[in-house]
């Protein structure tokens, strides 16, 4: 059995006794929109500061500490150690949020990792929902003429939008589980909304990349999903590309840079994305050194392909 020891920042009773407003304030400031699973922290390698969604199974208590029995997707548990247990955690089958600082430095390490809030799920859940009814009420309404492909929405609330877009990764991709076809759902969707990208073009890319591959190779040894060099993985912080999380993090950080510097050169989204593209396609070199989108033929086809399944999920073609 793999255990999980969750470490307290603080006593129990500012930790673990704190109010929602109080949980909702850690979420914001650790930026955090979207819960993982616990086949999240199974997998990850690196640090990160997440939100778990999971289910106590029971409470054990110590002498100096109690422990929580996390439930586990395959049927097993881990141990969350906590040096008190509020009272509302104290029983079986609890539906609970924990916020996490989790890391593991490699795939044989045990994770280690610091539990900073704990929430009830069925509050954080219906508080989502408040807030994605909101959100809808003030976006506005799609141009004339624009319609999602299939009569699929794409613009969607992430807990809408994730068994959609689990089925379409599943359809391009027939070899991928339903379990991880929604993993790596789940993660395009949520670091999309951290990182202020449309989720949209992330599918465009991985579509063009990897065909939503986790273990795709390239001849020149880019990895995973998202096709990450070596050197840019680390670069990213990625510690094990061929892990869709991990791959998914670094892809989107990655774009999301490259979209950022160009659309502010070029003063213009469009052009800024091209550009973009280029550079995670060639380099940022390369676009520097042709002072533009260089002349190579992968380069040329691959911004036209992932611009023309971008726009097909927009709904533009």
């Amino acid at each position: 059995m793999r255990c999980l020891f969750l470490l307290p920042l603080c006593l129990s009773t500012v930790c673990l006794g704190q109010t929602f407003d109080e949980y909702l304030a850690q979420r914001k400031k650790f930026g955090i929109t979207q819960a993982v699973g616990i086949q999240t922290l199974e997998t990850l390698i690196g640090t990160r500061t997440i939100e778990v969604k999971g289910v106590v199974k029971g409470v054990s208590s110590g002498t100096s500490h109690s422990f929580l029995l996390l439930e586990k997707t395959d049927g097993d548990f881990l141990t969350v150690q906590a040096s008190k247990v509020p009272e509302w955690l104290a029983g079986n089958e609890v539906p609970v949020r924990l916020i996490v600082k989790a890391t593991r430095s490699g795939e044989l390490d045990e994770i280690q990792a610091q539990l900073y809030s704990a929430a009830p799920e069925a509050r954080v859940a219906a508080h989502d929902r408040e807030v994605a009814a909101r959100m809808a009420k003030t976006q506005p309404k799609p141009g004339a003429g624009v319609k999602p492909p299939k009569g699929r929405d794409w613009n969607l609330a992430p807990s809408s939008a994730t068994p959609i877009y689990a089925g379409f990764i599943k359809k391009r991709n027939k070899r991928l589980s339903d379990a991880m076809a929604t993993h790596i759902a789940e993660g395009i969707i949520g670091f999309s909304l951290r990182y202020g990208v449309d989720a949209r073009l992330i599918m465009a890319m991985l579509i063009v990349e990897s065909n939503f591959n986790p273990t795709a190779v390239s001849s020149a040894g880019a990895m995973g999903l998202g096709q990450l060099m070596p050197g840019t993985a680390r670069g990213m912080g990625v510690g094990n590309a061929f892990d869709a999380h991990e791959n998914l993090y670094g892809t989107v950080r990655l774009i999301r840079g490259h979209i950022n510097k160009y659309q502010q050169k070029t003063g213009n989204d469009f052009d800024g994305l091209i550009l973009a593209l280029a550079a995670y396609n060639a380099g940022s070199g390369a676009v520097r050194k042709h002072n533009g989108v260089p002349p190579y033929r992968e380069t040329q086809a691959y911004i036209r392909k992932v611009i023309s399944y971008y726009d097909q999920l927009r709904g533009r073609r």
